[in-house]
Parts: structure tokens; C-alpha cells; sequence
């Protein structure tokens, strides 16, 4: 495919073709025209649907594109590299040179090939032009320029197009065009080519983790227009054989494998198979510790050989690479930990056999056989369990992060956790049913993922209430009390009803949100029927199927309505973190928390910590504390896990938003593509990124020409096995504005170019584009859910998806194992998005390839394209900080007030229905204002005003003598929707005495455009 890409957008498809039309109308890219050509207006084209209408902050093509550079096409494609000569010697170099000319003959226009073979050229500090010739080319021209650096010189080599067409029209720039640009240097005699410095300098811990792990990584070219390839040296990687320009750059990602180091290998045994959940589910607790230690020791033993590795680094290095080890032998000391914490406790050990049972149960129910744990999901488990259900554990407030790529079993690591938490805290109580309730609570960003993570945490827990009932037989079914163990969602009313009216109004009306979130039962795979008789009813989740281990006069244990989840508390709760926003306006929330009313939850966790940054991490992090005050009543903060595959200064996030240090899982080596747990594995295909730039043409143009040429290929180019998996394209946007304009492109422009495609190809089968979808923030929850259904259907159906238009939105969540295809339009904002968009395609075991169209007038997409091969071989290294300031004032204007609201509610007697202040409700609020003000001067200690502000608050509550929490219709409330506030204020109402409070955490403020002035102006009046 990526061959047929590069002849369908450079070119030639033949060596001597002969093209019906003009080849600058035919090909795309690795085109020199002649010096200031000029775009056409009519040929600038956005991608934009509409120019009208803010897009969530996005900025528009016209903010981001640097207009100057696009208007003209280039004329010139250089590199720059460095050399080094041996003492003594001058350095230098050969180039040589090809490109192709396009004449006109009979209305035809005809390839004429062009070969300059090894120019050489002395490499001397300065500036040097030399012209060259080629037949009847006598415009090229061969610009040099080099400069000095510590190892050596650092040159550019720029091919440039000097040509003056003989008149002004399109027929004669086009035959003074250059087509299928390109050329290569290597070394003269006594000069090697060696790496270009870095443009990193470290400055903190995580920049030296960095550079040891990518300590072997080098650039030795970098394109200008174009971008760089190069060949290196297999006897010395310091060196490079040549370096080469490349329109169509390629990189491969390599996969990485979770079964880890090969010092995992022998955990298999014949009499211990410590990697198999069915083993660990029956193993008696002697042996179960047994080989829980083997595997810690498997991983020491990858310490040592670490720590052998390490001797020959130097210097800053050294101390990095120490600190690494260091941290790594903490880590097996906790396991080490965790395993003799199940020797010593006998209900943590039953606890752990039976999350085992489960985790296998569920895995099989899937009908992907039996469960075998990859190591590093087992050692996080061993390092997690026992600060997960002890309160008094020293390591009970860091929280835990698990670090590893997308794709790779995060999900089964914690969801075996909160198993083994959910059945400890019943074994241990005196009373099995007083370790019901809220056990765990799981938070997401996005709605997509927690429906999808919804729907594989069901199967769990619906596998913990067959063990609780005797479905599936074990000793320890009558130790489980007699409340069933349950899972709820807490989303949004967009997406599930608040009320059990909205419930049955939506069996009659199918546009309002629906219960029914999980189609098919966990265990047999049969449909489900949602049983709700009347309004005031609970909707029951029914399996109706003869022999179901789930079946039987007895729900499953699912509830998707707030009012359900308020009544039954489920031992699960799975929402989004915009739900917290709740706890202020809503009274029922104190249910799911049980102040003072039985087992808090325990356990935390926020899978994607990532997406948490920015305007909702700065919201997210002012209502944590207000969460975990509420969860810390009975003296013990809940314990919070995290997990990320793309993340950056992980510890100060972690501080500014849940006030704990962080503990990273698995911690680094000495090398990124080993960190014992996962390794590089170069028997898997890995996933190919390749660049296209919109150098010399519209973005518009450029996409609909890639568009076609991937989507006709994935038809024509490949094998019938190999079909499916290419078939339908996942086309990524970064705003709504620009997926509009694809919208009307995939149904207009892209046919017609497939057809010209196909033609030019001989006559090939041209494909008709039959569905093309959109998954973003537009479409319903139904919407969504059924479109992942559709997606799984293959070539050859008549419904299969031909294309995917997406944001942000496809990110996360999407686990489609046939998508193998996708094209990025435009670098998205952080190269974390990047990361995790790119990786929705190639998870199963076919090999990923992903376009990503480079929009040249944009510095930051070009400056990616024209490295292409650099940043992608430390992709991770490249994923920026992320920023969460919980207390910074306009937080503080914005919801500082909720916050205080929330834990004197909740926390102190008598305040939960009504906020009427008494003596001692305004001595509790105080104190809880000095906690608060201490988690701010932890987390920011320049934010000095938290408890003067907090204090001002507490003494207008107090004046004021509200009666009502939130009433709209209430003159006396304390509280108002902060919508409802900005409404009155924009029509010129009074806005009133109740404080404008967030209902979300998204309701973030507009973004503000702003330009740069030289100087102020001086003012003309006396104001």
C-alpha cells in the first residue's frame, strides 16, 4: 500500500509514461516548480466546512497556518547532516541527483528522466552555489552551506529550481517543473557522516530518564521541504552509510510485547504455573507464595542483569541509571510484600484465589480461553493489593500508576484488583454484608470508554455474583453475605437516564437516553431483556436464556439509572469525572460515599490520567479534594490507582491533582525498549507511520488525493486475506470544522479521484464508497455503540464502513482488532493524542499504517514531517507535560465555593439536607477550611489566598442564612447552575445572591484571541 501511495502521489507509475494530463494535476508531492510560482486563490482551498462559529477552542486553519510560506511553492528541497574528517583531510561529499521533466508532446505530456550521478563536493565553512546541468536543464542549481560544531561541520545541501518559465502560463512552468525530486549524499574520502547534535538539553529528572533510555537514538538528517532518510552503518551505528531526501517518509514503531523479559520464561512449570489464573484460583496458600516469589525474583533477576549493564555509563548517566535500579528494587520489595501479605492473611488469600476464579471465568465467557496473566499484569497486582484494602499501609497514599503502551492489558491488571478488593472486604468483616456498598469507583474522561470499559467490567463482576450465589461452586460462596455484588454507570443524562420516569419514557420514545447500555449477557452472549413494569420501578436486566449460569429469577447485577444507583450502591461505580461535579447539587450522592455509614470505598481508579490536564484537570483537581476529604471519614484516605500509556512529569500531575506521591509501574531501565516487564519484540510487524506534506498544494487537495489512493489500494493492491484489515479507514481530524469539510470531500472529490486512479493503474476495479460515518461528540450514545457493532463487519458485507471520520473521540475506547488503516490530518495538539489515537489501529495481529498528512504552512506539522523518521523513533520521549492547577484564582472564582460546599455538606452532621449553619457546623467548616488550605499550600505553595478566600465564603453563608442547597425558584438558595447565571447576566438580569456553580467540569470559558502590538497606545481622554 505504501508503495502505491508513493507512485499515486509522487510518481511515475512507469519509467517513460506518457500523462493525458498536466503531471502537476496528476502528482501531489516531490515537486520543485520554478522560483516564485505562485498558488492560485482559487487553488488555496481550507478544509474547513464553514469559517463561522467557534470549535471548542480549536484554533482555525487561518490562526494556525503561517500564510506567507503558503502562498508560493516551493522551489528548493534541501538536508541537513554533519561530517567529520579524519585529521589531516578536507571533508567531503558526493550528491547524486535525479529527477524527472515532463514534456509536452501531441497534447501529451512525456517523462524525460534526469541522473547526475556523484557530484562531489568539498564540505568548507561558508556558503557555496554551483550550477549543474542535465540535458536541456540548465536551471538547477546546487546551494552549500556548512558551519563549525564541537565534533565536526554541520552542512545543508539544497536542490534548487532556478528556472524563469518562458511565459507566464501554466503550459511553461510546467516544463520547467522538477518531478520525483531527490537526492542522496555520501561520504568522500577520510569523512564519515556521523549524528547531528541534539536539540534537547535535559533540565530535569524526567529529561535525564530520557536520555539514557534514547541514549542510542540518533538523527542524522533533517529535510527542508522535504523530508530525511538515511542508511546506517552496520559496524559502527555512530556512523551513516548516506543520507537521501524522501518525500514519502517512513518510520516503524516497533510493537512491544507484554510477556515481558526473557527472565519471565520459566515461570511455567509443570507443578506451578504462576502465570495462570486457573492454577492461582485453586493453589494452596503455601504454594501460591511459592511462586508469587518466583516471579519477584524473576524480576530481580533482571535488576542484576541491569545493573551489569549499567557499568560502562559515565557522568550524569551513571547517577540516572542507579536512581532507576534503585527505584526498580523498591518495586520487587513490594511484590515481595504483596506475596507474603497473601501467606500471612488468610482472607487475602482467599480474596486473591477468587478474583483469579473470576478474572479466568469472564476471560472464557468471552471465549478467548483460559487467562494467563502476563507478568506485569500479576506483579501489579502483587504491588497493589495489600495498600488497596489496608488503610493503615504505609503505601497507602502514593498512588500507583500503571504505565504501559496501548493495547496491552491494562485493563485486566486493575479490573483483577478491584476483584480481589470487592471479595476482602467481606471475607474480613465480622459480618460478610457490611463490606457491601460503593467499594470502588472508576473514572474516565471520555463517554465512549467508560461504555466500553462498562461493558468489560460487567463481565467481572457478574462473575462475582455467580461465585456469590453458587453458580460457579467454591468453598467460600456462603462468606459472601447475602447483597449482591454489583456494577453501576453514573454518566451523564445524555447518555443514561438521571430518573426512573426517563427510564420508562424512553421504552416509548427512542431519542431520550436509554438504560439499556448492556446489550448482551456477559456469560452466554445472548440478548438482554430491561424489565421495567412502572415508573417508580427499577429497571431490572433480565437474562431469559435456558441454562445461563446468570438466568433465574434474579437480576444481573446492573444498574444504568442514578436513581437505581443511588438506592442499591453498587460495589462498582464506573462514571465519568464530570459526574463529581454532583456531589455539591446532589443529596443522594451521600449514599454512594457512606459517611458515617458503613465501609467507605476503598479504592480508586482513573484509567487515561492523561486526558486529566488542562481546563478539566484544573476543575477535576479543585472537586478531588473535596472527594477526598468525603472518602476520608473514617481516617483513612481511599487508596488511587491510575494508568496511562503516554504521560510526562507524572509526579507533579499526580500532586496537583490528588495531593500523593506517585509511584510508576513498571519503572524504567536502562534502555525504552526494556523495562523487564515489556520489551521491544522484533518477531511482530510493529506499527508504520508514514508522512505525506501538503508542501506546494491545499490541505484540501492533498487529503482527498491520499484519501483515494489508500481506499482504492486497500481494493485493488492487496491480497484477499489481507483485505479486511485495510478496508475501512479511520480518518482523524483534530476539529469538528475540519471533519465537515471531509465530510463533503469523501462523497465527492475522493470518488472522483479514485476513478482517475483507477484508470491510470490499467483499468483496475474502481471501489465505490458506500458508508462513511462519523464517531465524535455529535452522535448519541446509541449512536456510538451501535457504530462499534457496524465496525466489526468485514470487506465483502454490504454494510462494512468504508470510512470513519473521527476526533478526539475515537482516542480511547476503541478496541476494534480489524482496523489495521488510518490517515491523521494535521498533527494533533499533543503527540499523547497522537500516540493514542494512532494506536486505535493495528491491535491485533496485523500491522498498523497510519498517514499522517503534514500541513506545510503550519511550523509545528511541517517541522514534524521534515523529521519524520527522528521523532518517531523516540515517539515517547516527545510527550509533553501536561498542566493541572487546581488553585489558581480563576479556578478559585469558579468553583473554590463548590468545594466548600461539598465537604460541609457531607462531612459535617445534620448539613446533608439543608444548609443551615450552627455553631458547631461553622467550628467543623472551619477546620475542614484549614485542611483545604493545607492540600493547597502542598500542592501550590505561591497560592497563598485558599483559606482567606474559603474563610470570606463561610461568613457570607453565614450572613446570607440560605435554606435551600440549589432551588432556581427560591429566592433563598445558596447555590445556582453557573449556565443559568451566565444566562440572566447576558440578558441584562439580575444575577442574585445565589453563587454560580458548575453542574460539569467541561463548562470551561471560550478561548481568547489576542495579537501582539509593537507598543501601546497612548490613551486620548482622561479616563
Amino acid at each position: 500500500m505504501v508503495e502505491r501511495l508513493e507512485a499515486d502521489l509522487v510518481g511515475p507509475r512507469a519509467p517513460d509514461e506518457v500523462l493525458e494530463s498536466k503531471p502537476a494535476d496528476v502528482y501531489v508531492s516531490g515537486i520543485l516548480w520554478p522560483k516564485n510560482t505562485p498558488i492560485a486563490p482559487e487553488e488555496d482551498e481550507k478544509l474547513d466546512a464553514s469559517s463561522g462559529g467557534d470549535d471548542g477552542g480549536e484554533e482555525s486553519a487561518d490562526q494556525a497556518q503561517a500564510q506567507s510560506v503558503a502562498m508560493r511553492r516551493p522551489s528548493t528541497a534541501g538536508i541537513s547532516f554533519a561530517v567529520f574528517a579524519e585529521k589531516g583531510a578536507d571533508p567531503s561529499v558526493n550528491v547524486s541527483i535525479h529527477f524527472a521533466t515532463y514534456s509536452e508532446v501531441d497534447g501529451k505530456w512525456k517523462r524525460v528522466q534526469h541522473v547526475i550521478d556523484d557530484v562531489p563536493v568539498a564540505m568548507r565553512e561558508g556558503n557555496e552555489s554551483r550550477n549543474l546541468t542535465s540535458g536541456s536543464v540548465t536551471w538547477l542549481r546546487l546551494h552549500v552551506r556548512s558551519v563549525p560544531f564541537e565534533r565536526g561541520l554541520l552542512c545543508t545541501v539544497t536542490l534548487v529550481n532556478d528556472a524563469t518559465p518562458a511565459e507566464p502560463n501554466r503550459a511553461a512552468i510546467e516544463k520547467v517543473t522538477m518531478f520525483q525530486v531527490g537526492f542522496e549524499i555520501r561520504p568522500g574520502k577520510a569523512t564519515k557522516l556521523i549524528s547531528r547534535p541534539s536539540r534537547r538539553s535535559p533540565v530535569d529528572a524526567d529529561d535525564w530518564s530520557s536520555d539514557l533510555l534514547y541514549r542510542d537514538a540518533r538523527e542524522f538528517a533533517a529535510g527542508h521541504t522535504c523530508s530525511a532518510d538515511w542508511t546506517e552503518s552496520t559496524a559502527d551505528r555512530t556512523v551513516a552509510l548516506a543520507v537521501r531526501t524522501s518525500w514519502v517518509p517512513q518510520a516503524i514503531v516497533p510493537a512491544v510485547s507484554p510477556d515481558g523479559h526473557e527472565v519471565f520464561r520459566s515461570l511455567a512449570g509443570k507443578d506451578a504455573d504462576v502465570l495462570s489464573a486457573a492454577w492461582l484460583a485453586t493453589a494452596e496458600t503455601p504454594r501460591l507464595h511459592a511462586a508469587l516469589v518466583k516471579l519477584c525474583s524473576a524480576y530481580g533477576k533482571w535488576i542484576d542483569l541491569q545493573a551489569a549493564g549499567a557499568s560502562g555509563l559515565t557522568g550524569k548517566r551513571a547517577e540516572t541509571a542507579k536512581a532507576h535500579l534503585e527505584t526498580a528494587a523498591g518495586i520487587r520489595s513490594r511484590m515481595a510484600a504483596g506475596a507474603d501479605f497473601l501467606k500471612s492473611n488468610a482472607d487475602a488469600a482467599d480474596a486473591f484465589r477468587l478474583a483469579n476464579l473470576v478474572m479466568d471465568t469472564q476471560r472464557q465467557w468471552s471465549g478467548n480461553g483460559a487467562l494467563r496473566w502476563r507478568p506485569f499484569q500479576l506483579g501489579f497486582l502483587l504491588l497493589t493489593l495489600e495498600s488497596a484494602v489496608r488503610g493503615d499501609h504505609p503505601h497507602r497514599g502514593i498512588m500507583d500508576l500503571l504505565w504501559f503502551p496501548t493495547g496491552g492489558g491494562k485493563t485486566e491488571a486493575y479490573l483483577g484488583l478491584i476483584a480481589f478488593v470487592s471479595f476482602y472486604r467481606r471475607l474480613s468483616s465480622n459480618k460478610p454484608d457490611d463490606g457491601a456498598g460503593v467499594a470502588v469507583i472508576m473514572r474516565y474522561t471520555l463517554r465512549l470508554l467508560t461504555t466500553q470499559q462498562f461493558i468489560r467490567a460487567s463481565a467481572m463482576i457478574c462473575a462475582c455474583e455467580a461465585v456469590r450465589r453458587g453458580a460457579i461452586p467454591t468453598s467460600l460462596s456462603g462468606k459472601l453475605g447475602k447483597e449482591p455484588f454489583s456494577i453501576g454507570l453514573w454518566v451523564g443524562e445524555g447518555a443514561t437516564p438521571n430518573r426512573r420516569q426517563a427510564a420508562f419514557d424512553s421504552q416509548r420514545d427512542t431519542s431520550k437516553s436509554s438504560p439499556r447500555q448492556l446489550a448482551a449477557c456477559p456469560a452466554c452472549g445472548k440478548g438482554l431483556n430491561y424489565v421495567q413494569r412502572r415508573p417508580t420501578d427499577p429497571v431490572h436486566v433480565m437474562c431469559e436464556t435456558k441454562d445461563c449460569l446468570l438466568s433465574g429469577p434474579a437480576p444481573l447485577p446492573v444498574w444504568t439509572v442514578d436513581q437505581d444507583i443511588y438506592e442499591f450502591c453498587p460495589t462498582l461505580l464506573i462514571g465519568t469525572v464530570d459526574k463529581f461535579a454532583q456531589i455539591v447539587r446532589q443529596e443522594a450522592t451521600a449514599n454512594l460515599f457512606a459517611v458515617r455509614a458503613g465501609m467507605q470505598p476503598q479504592l480508586i481508579l482513573q484509567d487515561e490520567l492523561h486526558l486529566i490536564s488542562g481546563p478539566l484537570g484544573t476543575l477535576s483537581g479543585l472537586y478531588e479534594t473535596a472527594l477526598d476529604l468525603i472518602l476520608s471519614t473514617n481516617g483513612t484516605r481511599p487508596k488511587i490507582i491510575g494508568s496511562t500509556a503516554t504521560i510526562r512529569r507524572a509526579p507533579e500531575q499526580v500532586l496537583a491533582l490528588f495531593d500523593r506521591d506517585t509511584c510508576q509501574f513498571p519503572p524504567p531501565g536502562l534502555d525504552a525498549g526494556d523495562s523487564g516487564f515489556t520489551v521491544i519484540d522484533t518477531d511482530l510487524s510493529g506499527r508504520r507511520y508514514v508522512g505525506v506534506t501538503t508542501a506546494g498544494r491545499s490541505a484540501k487537495f492533498t487529503l482527498q488525493a491520499v484519501t483515494a489512493s489508500l481506499m482504492q489500494s486497500a481494493a485493488a493492491g492487496l491480497k484477499p486475506a489481507e483485505r479486511d484489515f485495510y478496508w475501512t479507514l479511520v480518518a482523524y481530524f483534530n476539529s469538528l470544522r475540519e471533519l465537515g469539510g471531509a465530510l463533503v470531500l469523501m462523497q465527492d472529490d475522493v470518488y472522483d479521484t479514485i476513478g482517475l486512479i483507477s484508470a491510470a493503474r490499467g483499468g483496475e476495479a474502481e471501489r465505490r464508497i458506500k458508508t462513511v460515518e462519523e464517531l465524535t461528540s455529535r452522535r448519541s450514545q446509541k449512536d456510538i455503540r451501535d457504530m462499534l457493532d457496524e465496525l466489526k463487519r468485514r470487506a465483502g458485507d454490504d454494510a462494512a464502513i468504508d470510512v470513519v471520520l473521527a476526533t478526539n473521540m475515537v482516542s480511547v475506547g476503541v478496541d476494534i482488532e480489524r482496523l489495521g488503516l488510518m490517515l491523521v490530518n494535521g498533527q494533533p495538539k499533543t503527540i499523547a493524542e497522537y500516540i493514542q489515537a494512532t494506536s486505535r489501529v493495528g491491535r491485533g495481529n496485523i500491522p498498523g499504517l497510519v498517514v499522517a498528512v503534514l500541513n506545510n504552512g503550519k511550523p509545528r506539522d511541517r517541522s514534524h514531517y521534515e523529521t519524520f523518521r527522528t521523532w518517531h523513533a523516540t515517539l515517547y520521549r516527545e510527550v509533553e507535560a501536561t498542566s493541572v492547577t487546581p488553585f489558581a484564582s480563576r479556578a478559585r472564582d469558579r468553583a473554590l465555593h463548590a468545594v466548600l460546599v461539598a465537604v460541609i455538606r457531607h462531612i459535617v452532621p445534620g448539613m446533608l439536607p439543608r444548609p443551615v449553619l450552627d455553631d458547631d457546623a461553622v467550628a467543623e467548616a472551619r477546620d475542614l477550611i484549614d485542611r483545604i488550605a493545607e492540600r493547597a499550600a502542598r500542592v501550590d505553595p505561591r497560592e497563598t489566598a485558599v483559606g482567606d478566600e474559603l474563610r470570606e465564603r463561610l461568613q457570607k453563608w453565614i450572613r446570607r442564612s440560605p435554606q435551600e442547597y440549589w432551588n432556581r425558584f427560591a429566592k433563598d438558595a445558596l447555590l445556582q447552575g453557573a449556565e443559568e447565571a451566565a444566562a440572566k447576566r447576558a440578558s441584562g438580569r439580575n444575577v442574585g445572591q445565589a453563587w454560580p456553580t458548575p453542574n460539569t467540569m467541561r463548562g470551561v470559558e471560550p478561548s481568547v484571541h489576542y495579537r501582539l502590538a509593537e507598543w501601546l497606545k497612548a490613551k486620548t481622554d482622561a479616563t
